[in-house]
């Protein structure tokens, strides 16, 4: 009676220890994919920064005319260079926002009026050869600021 009760002793704690060598392995296995998604989402969260950082803010100025509602934004790639000297071609293509006329959209520069809300562009240089490059700008425009009057009253 002894050895059955040793044995099955012996049997609860292997069993009790294979099982808590399972709820270990779940744990760990859980605390990474906690941790990857934790990782995930801080990336996520420095490439959302990267993006609003690199955004070029402009607001529409108080000039004391309601009816005033855009701006005249500038796109300027002169700066674009071809590392051979080639003669370069300049191409801007909106891709994203409220659909805006580019005055000279095959120049190095170029400038559009803007409402306020986000507009994407995107620059194509292209040297004498057919190489080429291309890089994307988000310009995004605030409307014009306007404060409350503040009320006076003076009682005599």
């Amino acid at each position: 009676m002894e050895r059955i009760a040793s044995i099955m002793l012996l049997a609860i704690c292997v069993v009790g220890t294979g099982y808590l060598y399972m709820e270990n392995i779940v744990r760990i296995a859980a605390d990474e994919l906690e941790a990857t998604i934790v990782a995930e989402q801080a990336a996520a969260a420095e490439v959302e920064a990267e993006v609003e950082a690199a955004k070029v803010r402009f607001t529409i100025p108080h000039d004391k005319n309601p009816s005033t509602t855009d701006i005249t934004v500038s796109l300027d790639g002169s700066g674009s260079f071809d590392t051979e000297g080639d003669s370069l071609s300049f191409y801007w293509d909106q891709t994203s926002g409220d659909l805006v006329y580019l005055e000279s959209a095959d120049n190095n520069t170029t400038t559009f009026i803007a409402t306020p809300g986000e507009y994407t562009f995107k620059l194509t240089v292209s040297d004498s050869y057919g190489s080429s490059t291309s890089d994307n700008t988000t310009i995004s425009v605030a409307q014009e600021p306007n404060s409350p009057p503040e009320v006076v009253v003076k009682v005599y």
